[in-house]
């Protein structure tokens, strides 16, 4: 699988100060098959256009995280019509880059917010 990344698009990202509230961790992602336009200079009987998102809230005793995260991925070579038909490695391939920008913008946030060393996220599988 070939794949030809677009530039990764911020939609949202807010740091809040913890109000108290009681809250689970969430991450979802969304893995897109998209419709090409039969004008553009696309073979989409070969190939793939899919949209790539992260939207997650991720908790702190002290902040909140949210935001999302989203990036246009061309498959070359396969013709992909329905998320399902991607296997677990293949989503985490397409992902990892979204959840390196999180991380990053995490990083670089809580360091100026909290006048501290800036908080390092570390995204691991589960299995």
């Amino acid at each position: 699988m070939e794949l030809v990344r677009h530039k990764a698009f911020v939609e949202a990202f807010h740091y809040d100060a913890h109000n108290g509230e009681q809250g689970e961790n969430e991450i979802k992602v969304d893995v897109t098959p998209l419709e090409v336009n039969e004008e553009a200079d696309f073979d989409s009987e070969k190939n793939s256009i899919l949209g790539v998102r992260v939207i997650y809230k991720i908790m702190f005793p002290d902040f909140v995280l949210t935001g999302a995260v989203r990036q246009l991925v061309e498959v070359h070579g396969r013709k992909i019509t329905a998320s399902e038909e991607l296997s677990k490695e293949e989503v985490n391939e397409l992902i990892k880059p979204l959840f390196r920008v999180v991380e990053r913008l995490t990083e670089e946030v809580t360091e100026i917010a909290l006048d501290i060393p800036g908080v390092k996220l570390n995204f691991q599988q589960e299995d």
